[in-house]
């Protein structure tokens, strides 16, 4: 083998070692977050809504809005929440939603999925 290449081979191996391991280390790819839009919102409907969403094992993060009317549902790491079960929960308590807008799309009637 001439010198060069023995010396380009060894740098090459190095390197692929570098991107495997970063592949290896890499964060998990970040969770979608849901919003859905409320009708009206108050402080009860917030602790509701919190000790409802609580219950779901799947979400990692719940942020109500009194402004927007609105809830922000940030799942676990590479979940992706039912639109069809979130608006079924807000239906449960009472909290029907006016719009869900989330990784599978946007919806102003209940999700058939």
């Amino acid at each position: 083998m001439s010198q060069r290449l023995c010396t380009v081979l060894p740098l090459a191996a190095a390197m692929l070692l570098i991107a495997a391991q970063r592949e290896v280390f890499a964060a998990p790819p970040a969770s979608k977050p849901t919003v859905i839009t409320v009708g009206e919102m108050c402080g009860g409907c917030v602790k509701q809504i919190n000790a409802r969403l609580k219950t779901i094992p799947e979400i990692t993060k719940v942020e109500c809005d009194f402004k927007t009317k609105s809830v922000t549902i940030t799942p676990k790491p590479e979940v992706t929440l039912s639109p069809k079960m979130l608006w079924e929960t807000f239906d449960s308590i009472g909290k029907t939603p006016v719009k869900l807008t989330g990784p599978d799309g946007t919806f102003t009637s209940k999700p058939k999925s």
